[in-house]
């Protein structure tokens, strides 16, 4: 079934039933006004029995009557605009497949069920410009809702409503033609015609009033130096999860890259838990880690067999011809295409499965009532600074490691060990950049660096122990040849890596937060 997706930046406003229609080609960057257009739409808008995609900024709808009949899902993009995605009609209460595997990690598999629905009598007027371009769009509406949620809805709140409502929307060429500037002249008329800005995101929101959960991953109090040390860490945590859940569906959708974003994600949201658990009391911090490494290696299994079939064809891809021997990248194909496919099996499993889910619960629940120690409530740049360079000193000491680690696969791994702590000063640096400011941002920056370099040397051990089996394995005949001039050559690049970390990695040693 095809779908089509497009971000739409939009503002709405409550205006009373009598309030009379605003001179709209007064308005600045609008120079004429169109015929308007009438439609009676109905939407059907399903969710959770608790409201789960409600709670993350997720409207999921079928809409029948006007020109975008159809399954309509709107996702968070960034403040006043969400991405809307269409599919056919289709089922009257049949979600398309397409648009339920980009919330799955959302309804975690909770039946979707009819919360709402809207019937709406709206006239709409095209806005366009001086060059005749189409900008935005004017629509008035009248709408009449039917709650159908049962027992969670507010007694304040009856299942019958009514109201009107304004709704300007950008034409998609008005995004990068001073839209923000549009839409500002627009509301400013609007408001002096009468009408408010909308505290509502949605009419489901309306409709709901009061039953409308509170939203997740929206922030908590702007974090400060003497404020309490969980504020920033929670904040960066909230952002994370919500960034994972995002991912969970471009994993579903089979997306570039994004089992190796979702992969990093987790490692983040891992990394940043085990720096600051002492922020925090109990188990469940603990607990956490432990479903999310077991995550990360499930995903990992795949990214590495991505890295190191792409690392091995470039590889032999730079040889003289002469010098690849035997159907080498034949075998290189499917030798990886096999463990791909097992491993992406195992990775879809893992996402459909209780297991899965419920670490997804408990990663909300933990954000939505932490449990914090002592250490939690004390200032934030004096604790944060503290546990920061506490990995920053670790960092120096995995470095004196490796430097005097014996040539061969200890010091690989002292190196990879170097890798690993500068990961982890990297997002614990990170978290509180937002009470450190730009000395934190250098400190994650650096250690970045560091991170990418040894990246390079890590990715490089894993592709000769790849080489040295494949080039060792019975019946590799010629190809063992080209094998080893590949080790050879992999060798040297994991040389270059050391040495170029030795020039440059130094900064992310030495600096530190300020207390």
């Amino acid at each position: 079934m095809a779908t089509s997706s497009n971000v739409e930046a939009e503002r709405k406003f409550d205006v009373d039933p009598s309030t009379p229609l605003p001179r709209l080609e007064k308005i600045d960057g609008v120079a004429r006004v169109g015929e308007p257009a009438t439609h009676s739409l109905e939407a059907v808008y399903f969710d959770t029995s608790n409201l789960a995609l409600a709670a993350r900024g997720i409207t999921l709808r079928r809409r029948t009557g006007g020109p975008d009949a159809g399954w309509h899902l709107k996702l968070p993009h960034s403040p006043g605009r969400r991405t809307e995605i269409h599919a056919p009609l289709g089922q009257t209460d049949t979600v398309p497949v397409e648009l339920m595997d980009r919330v799955l990690a959302h309804t975690r598999g909770h039946a979707v069920i009819a919360v709402a629905t809207l019937n709406t009598e709206r006239t709409s007027y095209p806005l366009y410009q001086d060059d005749g371009g189409r900008v935005a769009e004017f629509v008035d509406d009248h709408v009449r809702a039917h709650i159908s949620l049962g027992d969670s809805v507010s007694l304040e709140h009856p299942a019958e409503q009514q109201w009107r409502e304004w709704e300007v929307e950008l034409n998609g060429s008005g995004h990068a033609n001073n839209g923000n500037d549009i839409l500002d002249a627009v509301a400013a008329q609007l408001t002096q015609a009468g009408a408010s800005p909308s505290e509502r995101t949605s009419k489901l929101a309306t409709a709901l009033g009061d039953s409308w959960p509170r939203a997740k991953g929206a922030g908590r109090e702007v974090p400060s130096r003497k404020g309490p040390a969980v504020v920033p860490v929670l904040n960066y945590l909230d952002a994370q999860v919500a960034k994972l859940l995002l991912k969970d569906a471009h994993v579903r959708m089979n997306r570039d890259d994004s089992v190796h974003e979702m992969r990093s994600l987790t490692r983040r949201i891992r990394s940043v838990l085990h720096s600051y658990r002492k922020l925090f009391k109990g188990s469940p911090v603990q607990e956490l880690e432990l479903e999310l490494k077991s995550l990360a290696k499930t995903l990992g299994r795949y990214r590495d067999v991505e890295v190191l079939h792409e690392r091995l064809r470039k590889d032999a891809e730079e040889l003289p011809m002469k010098l690849v021997l035997g159907p080498l990248h034949a075998e290189l194909d499917e030798r990886m295409k096999v463990r791909a496919d097992t491993a992406m099996a195992a990775i879809r499993t893992r996402l459909n499965s209780p297991r899965y889910f419920r670490l997804l619960d408990g990663l909300e629940a933990f954000l939505d009532s932490p449990a914090i120690a002592p250490k939690g409530t004390g200032p934030a740049r004096k604790t944060t600074a503290k546990l920061v360079n506490k990995t920053a000193k670790r960092l120096t000491k995995r470095h004196d490691a490796a430097v005097g680690a014996a040539v061969g696969p200890s010091r690989d791994t002292a190196f990879h060990n170097v890798r690993k702590t500068a990961k982890k000063l990297r997002f614990a640096a990170a978290t509180a950049e937002s009470v450190h400011g730009k000395r934190a941002a250098k400190l994650a920056d650096a250690a970045h660096d560091v991170q990418t370099i040894l990246g390079e040397h890590q990715d490089s051990a894993m592709a000769r122990a790849e080489l040295l089996k494949l080039g060792s394995a019975t019946g590799a005949g010629n190809s063992a040849f080209t094998y080893g001039l590949l080790h050879a050559a992999e060798r040297a690049k994991a040389d270059a890596a050391q040495q170029q970390y030795l020039r440059s990695g130094k900064k992310a040693r030495k600096l530190r937060l300020k207390k």
